[in-house]
């Protein structure tokens, strides 16, 4: 049997194209013939054009993720006759209006198209519940959690020390973009540094357009507050991004909307306490451990930032309890189950 998968943009690093690849590794390993078919491929991975899927037999299987608009989307809803959609979550479109809004026009594009695809498919799998519950109310019947699987084991810290002077180092991962709110994550550290802390750092691991009009706002936002100890470190490998972990001393975020949020495991398996806006995706990824709060609260998140950093009991306790949320996303149980939910999709 063909199973193959499609997705626009096979990226290297990033969480969809991790999944992509470990995917295809297991569909081999099961004894299924299977491909990835995508339009922008990185120069470390290597794909079939999209276009060539409609020379595929019309019993072969496909697995689309979906996560953004895309021509890629409507290709995939004419010619493909046994769609299993992974869905990964596409960012409400207001977020990026007013700075990005070619990025704003796709994802506005990629949630209109994605409820035709409801009638379309056999199956769908989501990363979270979250999104498993937006896929329901567009009309998708049968669907499953399928998380991403990542081998977390790759990110190891080398031992360098990173900002090793004795500041409080408050950290958060993911890409510079308007739905993770840096701009609150800075509001909040504006607090912790001025009234808690003095001796203390943000540190913001990601990558940003340089001339960008989001992250220009965030660096005028640091000098209208008059605000130092903001550290924009752009992408980090994966071979630093471990010592970036065992730096920290507190996990922070307040992003409005995640359909997943891997930095948030990476966190609680490196042992950093995580303070977090439990919204969206971010509230089942922890697993309801943590700090966590329903509400944006600048002061509230920064006092409880000191409690940990304060608190050893409380803190060992968190970070405990952390890891054993952590373990629910082991490589053999995301596997087992990804295997269990692709049989029932195929009927076997």
């Amino acid at each position: 049997m063909k199973i193959h998968q499609m997705l626009p943009n096979y990226w290297y690093g990033d969480a969809i194209g991790n999944t992509v690849t470990e995917f295809k590794r297991l569909l081999n390993q099961w004894g299924y013939e299977s491909e990835v078919f995508a339009d922008l491929v990185h120069e470390k991975l290597s794909a079939r054009p999209y276009r060539e899927f409609a020379n595929e037999p019309d019993d072969s299987l496909l697995i689309y993720h979906y996560s953004t608009g895309s021509p890629v989307n409507e290709f995939a809803l004419e010619h493909a006759g046994r769609v299993i959609l992974m869905y990964h979550n596409i960012t409400p479109h207001e977020f990026f209006e007013g700075y990005i809004p070619e990025a704003a026009q796709r994802c506005k594009e990629g949630r209109e198209l994605l409820r035709k695809f409801a009638g379309k498919t056999r199956f769908a799998m989501a990363v979270s519940s979250y999104n498993e519950e937006e896929l329901k109310s567009l009309g998708f019947t049968n669907t499953a959690i399928v998380p991403c699987i990542i081998d977390f084991d790759r990110i190891k810290p080398t031992g360098k020390k990173m900002f090793d002077d004795g500041k409080t180092n408050i950290l958060f991962v993911g890409r510079v973009s308007p739905n993770k709110r840096h701009e609150d994550l800075i509001a909040i550290y504006r607090y912790y540094k001025e009234f808690i802390n003095p001796d203390s750092r943000l540190i913001l691991v990601g990558g940003y357009d340089g001339g960008g009009k989001y992250y220009t706002a965030l660096r005028n936002l640091t000098q209208v507050w008059d605000l130092d100890g903001v550290v924009f470190t752009g992408v980090a490998p994966d071979e630093e991004l471990g010592d970036y972990f065992a730096s920290a001393d507190v996990f922070l975020c307040a992003s409005r909307h995640e359909g997943f949020c891997i930095p948030l495991i990476e966190a609680m398996r490196f042992g950093v306490p995580v303070v977090a806006l439990a919204k969206t995706a971010v509230k089942d990824t922890m697993g309801g451990e943590g700090l966590l709060f329903d509400e944006y609260d600048p002061s509230a998140m920064a006092e409880a930032i000191a409690m940990l950093k304060e608190d050893g009991a409380l803190r060992e306790q968190v970070i405990a309890r952390q890891k054993a949320r952590a373990h629910d996303f082991d490589h053999s149980k995301l596997t087992e189950n990804f295997k269990t939910v692709l049989k029932r999709a195929i009927g076997e």
